[in-house]
């Protein structure tokens, strides 16, 4: 949520821009309302968080680093590098694991059963000072079974308020923009950064997408990627939902996410049985029909953004996130029905 911005946020949805090869126009559209599932506490975070990465493997969900502190407020102090993991079944215990970098606007996914994360942002500055915030390049993956973090080779450029999913046996990272420290203005770039796990020689590959936004979530299996609202380069919110068809290369878009106007801000997505669920500002669990045409309302849980959903399958558990100005640390779950 950082950088340099105008004084007032636009609140206007816009459109991405015209003449992309295989986008169709789209509409927001919800389905009638339905019985909401029940939303259960699941515990809590490590620590308050926002801005921060999650995932679930193996029986495990792993959190990694955020914003800490009253949101816009930027610092070395203001985020965190803290790793942890807490076993699903019981809700034991968080296990804190070797840390790193301190950053926020960032993700981490599972693959293999390792932990991949990717970028960031990196404030420079002490408390009180001007922000000085830096996206970062930094790849790493770690495994468990070890208990450290291995380097991987690092992104074409720096990269933070993006997000990462795995698609195949490929690392996706889409979106958000490369701050540059106090002065500088912010690039943005108009590519995707794929890297083939499989391949003898790890070496990023870049595909183009038909937008800049930072501030998005993503969701994706190994047919679709999907790319959940944000930030333009203009500074408006976007509801819009980004489908990219791997077999293909080519991008469509789905119907504009539900709710009001802020509902593209840093909203939260997750996959399970190859079906997008996305969480949005006002609490709202929503999923896209089989159609990809509609939004089918889920649940209602906690008001939150920039946070997390990771599922083992069964449920859905919301994490973390900000609210009111600052950040929480709950964990709410969702039982998944088909």
């Amino acid at each position: 949520m950082a950088g340099r911005a105008p004084a007032r946020v636009a609140m206007a949805v816009l459109a991405f821009a015209g003449g992309i090869a295989g986008m169709t126009s789209r509409a927001h559209a919800q389905t009638a309302p339905a019985e909401l599932a029940p939303v259960a506490q699941a515990g809590t975070m490590p620590q308050p968080a926002s801005s921060f990465g999650a995932a679930l493997a193996d029986g495990w969900i792993y959190v990694y680093g955020g914003h800490i502190v009253p949101t816009h407020s930027y610092s070395v102090d203001a985020v965190s590098g803290k790793f942890a993991r807490r076993r699903v079944a019981d809700g034991s215990a968080w296990e804190s694991l070797p840390s790193g970098p301190a950053v926020q606007g960032m993700n981490i996914v599972a693959h293999g059963g390792r932990v991949y994360r990717v970028g960031g942002m990196e404030p420079r500055n002490r408390a009180g000072q001007p922000a000085d915030n830096w996206s970062l390049d930094t790849v790493a993956r770690f495994d468990p079974a070890r208990g450290t973090w291995e380097a991987l080779p690092p992104l074409p450029a720096p990269r933070s308020s993006h997000d990462v999913v795995v698609s195949g046996n490929r690392l996706v990272v889409v979106g958000g923009w490369n701050m540059r420290g106090v002065g500088q203005e912010s690039l943005w770039p108009d590519t995707m950064e794929v890297l083939d796990l499989s391949a003898p020689t790890l070496a990023w590959k870049s595909v183009p997408q038909p937008f800049k936004r930072r501030a998005l979530v993503a969701a994706a299996d190994a047919q679709r990627i999907y790319v959940v609202g944000g930030f333009d380069d203009a500074n408006a919110i976007d509801k819009g939902l980004a489908i990219y068809d791997v077999a293909t290369g080519t991008w469509s878009e789905g119907p504009m996410l539900p709710g009001g106007q802020r509902s593209g801000f840093g909203p939260a997505a997750v996959m399970v049985d190859g079906r997008l669920y996305v969480s949005i500002d006002d609490g709202g669990l929503h999923r896209l029909d089989r159609a990809g045409k509609a939004w089918e309302p889920v649940a209602k849980a906690t008001p939150r953004i920039v946070h997390r959903l990771v599922s083992d399958g069964s449920r859905i558990f919301i994490l973390g996130g900000a609210s009111r100005g600052g950040n929480s640390d709950l964990i709410e779950a969702v039982a998944v029905k088909p």
